[in-house]
């Protein structure tokens, strides 16, 4: 989704192309620099905790969030959703891997962790900016990137339930 912001900035925000790269920009910033941070916390205060929180906090920000950016577009406004949404990505992300690394047995753990990652993103992630012009075009709603970002904190939530039970199974 946040490689579709350029687009969504010029399309639907009717901001330059450079706001939306240059916003695009700092959020990568920001998850080059939290995810590893938000990966050393996992290990202290608990990958699901993390996850979870991000995930929620996802759920009910980002909505808000996509208001606040069409309601006033302008760099700024973009430039804080944006880091906003790249933080609590930082956290999901930073804690993900150690937590599908324990979800799986060794004998199948490089397996199982690349196929299940990579299926992830690509149906999720690969698709998201198809999804997304879809859902605007369907539905004539700008905030349509936040009613697809909150179905994925609910899968998100959902899986995290899924995880839970199946470690505590075993």
């Amino acid at each position: 989704m946040i490689l579709y912001m350029p687009t969504y900035a010029i399309k639907q925000l009717h901001l330059l192309a450079s706001t939306g790269f240059a916003a695009t920009l700092a959020t990568g910033i920001v998850l080059t620099l939290l995810t590893p941070f938000a990966g050393h916390l996992s290990d202290s205060m608990g990958r699901m905790r993390i996850m979870a929180v991000a995930a929620v906090l996802m759920l009910v920000t980002v909505y808000p969030a996509f208001t606040f950016m069409n309601a006033h577009p302008s760099f700024a406004t973009m430039l804080l959703a944006l880091i906003w949404i790249g933080a609590l990505k930082a956290m999901y992300f930073g804690t993900l891997p150690a937590l599908m690394s324990e979800i799986f047995p060794t004998q199948t753990r490089a397996t199982g962790l690349s196929a299940s990652y990579n299926i992830g993103v690509t149906v999720f992630g690969g698709f998201a900016p198809f999804v997304i012009t879809w859902l605007i075009d369907a539905t004539g709603n700008k905030l349509a990137p936040g009613f697809y970002l909150m179905f994925c904190a609910v899968m998100s939530l959902l899986a995290l339930y899924a995880v839970r039970v199946k470690l505590a199974i075993r």
